[in-house]
């Protein structure tokens, strides 16, 4: 870590956050995301991770941003929860971003390697973020977790600075670098799934695939939006009321793309973003690639999970399951002709006029 300024008037805020599920409390993983923004290195120590919270913040165009110029030094534990999965991903972000450090700790204890912090510098000195979300898809923004964020300077900053390094040296023996054979062989004794610590507490295991309880859908035309259609552009009211976006703030939206055949696409981390003309976009991975149609308007089906997260098909006319949707819009859309047609649903009604929708059949993502 470099060395902040000890001169100057200190300044030391603190505040505390609920991330509550589904709800607009904000997340463990807007906060790391934003902090990204302006640092100049960093670090994280974290219990565990799984693949999915891996990519949703070390896969950001915001992490990636910082760390293509900041250091980056992430410690992550393998006595639980992170799998093959989990490494593997984090081998192919270590060997991409070259300011990037990945370290495994790897011991021999009895005691289980538990904390969840990170730190981020900048000009204006320390950002320390501290909870109880580990590096998970769960603990980043499906879980209820608490974190806190405090921002320091001067000497107070340069003593947490020294702490932090203090500890990295004083466990240098048993930080492996992620690459290291130990550290997946260890990993695969794992199962990536923080649903699987609730099993034995009596409770009932959530679904694998979509339940009709507690879960919303939107199916809506795709606009061309001036050749970039992959940036799909959405009317106000679903861009905050359905996906959870605001205006005036930026949010990271947890999207995953589901193919015909019902598997599941890598996560999509999408910033929300608004421009001048009152358009309200996110980035769709399915689109990329494609041309619009000549005939026709590509249709997106979307489904906001308990968690936050969602699942969504993008239909192309001509495609076997284009009929349905369009049909389902024809008898549900109320509004004036010339708009595109969108209409928030639940999902026993779009289950009951889209039987055969991929959607249903597709795997949950892991916690």
């Amino acid at each position: 870590m470099s060395p902040g300024s000890s001169g100057g008037d200190e300044v030391a805020t603190s505040e505390i956050h609920f991330q509550d599920p589904g709800a607009d409390s904000g997340y463990l993983l807007e906060a790391l995301v934003q902090e990204c923004v302006g640092a100049t290195s960093g670090g994280g120590i974290f219990a565990w991770t799984n693949a999915s919270g891996v990519k949703s913040f070390l896969g950001d165009e915001a992490f990636i941003k910082f760390a293509k110029k900041g250091k980056f030094d992430l410690v992550v534990g393998v006595d639980s929860i992170t799998d093959e999965a989990a490494i593997n991903a984090l081998v192919e972000r270590d060997g991409s971003l070259a300011n990037l450090q990945v370290r495994a700790f790897l011991h021999d204890q009895g005691a289980l390697f538990h904390p969840k912090l990170a730190w981020f510098e900048s000009k204006k000195g320390l950002t320390l973020i501290v909870g109880s979300g580990n590096l998970t898809m769960g603990g980043l923004k499906g879980n209820w977790e608490a974190f806190s964020i405090s921002r320091v300077s001067g000497s107070e900053a340069n003593a947490i600075r020294k702490r932090l390094d203090a500890w990295l040296n004083d466990w240098d023996g048993v930080l492996i670098p992620v690459t290291d054979p130990r550290v997946i062989e260890r990993a695969k004794k794992n199962t990536g799934n923080e649903r699987s610590l609730k099993r034995g507490l009596g409770k009932k295991v959530p679904p694998e695939t979509i339940s009709d309880e507690g879960a919303d859908a939107l199916v809506a035309e795709i606009p061309m939006a001036g050749g970039r259609w992959s940036q799909a552009n959405f009317d106000l009211a679903n861009y905050e009321g359905f996906f959870g976006a605001k205006v005036g703030t930026q949010r990271r939206i947890l999207l995953y793309n589901v193919s015909d055949a019902g598997s599941l696409g890598e996560v999509e981390s999408r910033p929300s973003v608004e421009v001048a003309s009152q358009n309200y976009r996110f980035e769709l991975a399915g689109a990329r690639g494609l041309d619009y149609p000549t005939d026709g308007r590509p249709i997106g089906a979307f489904v906001r999970l308990q968690t936050g997260q969602f699942l969504y098909m993008l239909v192309m006319p001509g495609n076997a399951h284009h009929p349905a949707l369009d049909a389902f819009l024809d008898a549900k859309w109320t509004g004036r002709a010339d708009r595109m047609r969108r209409v928030r649903t639940s999902v026993a009604e779009l289950r009951a006029a889209w039987p055969t929708s991929p959607l249903w059949t597709a795997k949950l993502p892991k916690l």
